[in-house]
């Protein structure tokens, strides 16, 4: 048993992943949000379209020499989706361009949703097992005490 009634297995917790992970997911669902809050912005203010942004997760091996701030995962940045943003002719638009198209966000709703709901499963599941640990922790303080 380690600190705080976590379970450590040669010195990892995994409460610590467990934790890694929801920060991960949390951060995932922001960018998530941030997607279908913009799905039709066409002009930002660092000009052009906004364009659908991705978290980028990192998971670390375990194994090799113990250093338990690189176990778990991470979000080692958020990236624009460089795919064609979608043409829609708006001639009337007054951010339409000299051929009457205009540019709107590369951001698919449906495909934002399933990204959504995956995030919330992973950030549910990494709640459970911190659950699990704890509940695990405390029966086997009463078996110690009994």
């Amino acid at each position: 048993m380690g600190k705080k009634g976590t379970i450590l297995l040669d010195g990892i917790s995994a409460r610590d992943i467990a934790v890694s992970g929801l920060k991960a997911q949390r951060t995932r669902m922001n960018v998530i949000a941030n997607n279908i809050a913009n799905a039709m912005t066409p002009v930002t203010p660092g000009g052009g379209a906004f364009r659908r942004q991705m978290a980028m997760l990192r998971g670390h091996q375990l194994g090799g020499p113990a250093r338990p701030d690189k176990f778990g995962v991470e979000v080692t940045r958020v990236a624009k989706d460089m795919s064609p943003l979608k043409q829609v002719y708006e001639p009337d638009n007054p951010y339409a361009n000299a051929d009457g198209f205009v540019e709107y966000p590369n951001v698919n709703l449906s495909s934002e949703m399933v990204n959504l709901l995956s995030a919330q499963r992973a950030y549910e599941a990494n709640i459970a097992i911190i659950t699990a640990g704890r509940t695990m922790g405390a029966r086997a303080m009463r078996i110690i005490e009994a």
